[in-house]
C-alpha cells in the first residue's frame, strides 16, 4: 500500500511542475510582446521628437515658413530610414495649418506616434511643428 501512495504522489508533483511550467512560460511570451510594442512606441516618438529638433535647430522649420514652401521638409522625410513612415505639419497658434509633408510612399496606419515643437518665424509668431509616425 505505501508503494501505491508513493507513485500517486509523485504522477501528482509532476503534473504540478508542469502545469507552473506552463503557466510562466505563457506569462514570459504575453509580457514580451506587450513590453516590445511599448518599447516601440517610445523609440518612435523619440525619433520623431529628434527630428522636429533637427529641423528646428538647422532653421529647415523657418525657412520653409517664410518661404511656404515645404520641399526642405519633405527632403527631410523621405531621407529616413526606409522602415520608418512619418508627416509633419506646421501651423499657426491659431491652429491654421500653414504646410504639410508625408513621406513618399507611406500611407498612414492606425497606430501612430505624434511629437510637437513650438518654433518662432517671420516677425517672432509662434507655430507648431507636429510630426506623425509609425513603422512601415
Amino acid at each position: 500500500m505505501l508503494k501505491r501512495k508513493a507513485i500517486i504522489f509523485s504522477l501528482d508533483a509532476i503534473f504540478a511542475v508542469v502545469v507552473a511550467g506552463l503557466m510562466i512560460l505563457a506569462c514570459f511570451l504575453h509580457l514580451s510582446q506587450t513590453t516590445t510594442n511599448i518599447h516601440q512606441n517610445q523609440d518612435i516618438y523619440k525619433i520623431s521628437l529628434d527630428s522636429l529638433t533637427i529641423l528646428e535647430k538647422d532653421r529647415t522649420l523657418k525657412t520653409a515658413v517664410e518661404t511656404n514652401s515645404a520641399a526642405t521638409i519633405q527632403s527631410f522625410l523621405d531621407a529616413l530610414p526606409e522602415q520608418f513612415c512619418g508627416n509633419i505639419t506646421v501651423r499657426t497658434s491659431a491652429a491654421v495649418l500653414v504646410l504639410s509633408a508625408q513621406k513618399a510612399g507611406c500611407t498612414e496606419k492606425n497606430e501612430s506616434t505624434s511629437a510637437v515643437r513650438a518654433f518662432t518665424a517671420g516677425n517672432s509668431a509662434v507655430y507648431y511643428a507636429g510630426m506623425k509616425a509609425w513603422y512601415k
